[in-house]
């Protein structure tokens, strides 16, 4: 009745495996999400609704316009972890890791649904802001979770 609580039919080192590779999954999003983003801004489908980042075009400021719509996400990764200094301990590691997540769907739901490239950085930071906050946090619960193993 008092035992090791099983998740999924997983306990210990199992669940703690299966825990770990969750929340790297994580981490690989940051580097996954500018790796794509980069080689988004040349294709002509992209371009289209861009106009402004189109470097083959005549906009001299085309590449500038790239640099701050790639770098606009870690910029909201900077705002979420630094977001996370003052809500994580009051909401939790687990709330603080749901609410980021919610915040990263809507960011992507920004960045699918625009048409235009101030609401595409916008949703650039927020999904950065979204994914500051988790990976801030995943890296405690983590090192939590295998101080108590």
């Amino acid at each position: 009745m008092f035992g090791i609580p099983k998740y999924y039919g997983l306990k210990g080192g199992r669940l703690s495996l299966l825990i770990s590779i969750i929340a790297g999954m994580d981490f690989l999003l940051f580097g996954y999400d500018q790796g794509v983003t980069g080689g988004l801004l040349d294709l002509p489908s992209f371009t289209k609704y861009f106009p402004e980042i189109d470097t083959a075009g005549d906009n001299p400021n085309a590449a500038s316009n790239q640099g701050i719509a790639v770098a606009s996400y870690n910029l909201g990764c900077f705002v979420g972890a630094v977001f996370t200094i003052f809500v994580g301990n009051p909401l939790g590691r687990k709330k603080t890791i749901f609410y980021g997540s919610i915040i990263m769907t809507v960011g992507a739901l920004l960045q699918c649904t625009s048409y235009q490239l101030p609401q595409w950085i916008l949703g650039r930071i927020v999904t950065g802001w979204g994914n500051g906050m988790n990976t801030s946090t995943v890296r405690i619960l983590l090192s939590a979770l295998f101080h108590s193993c």
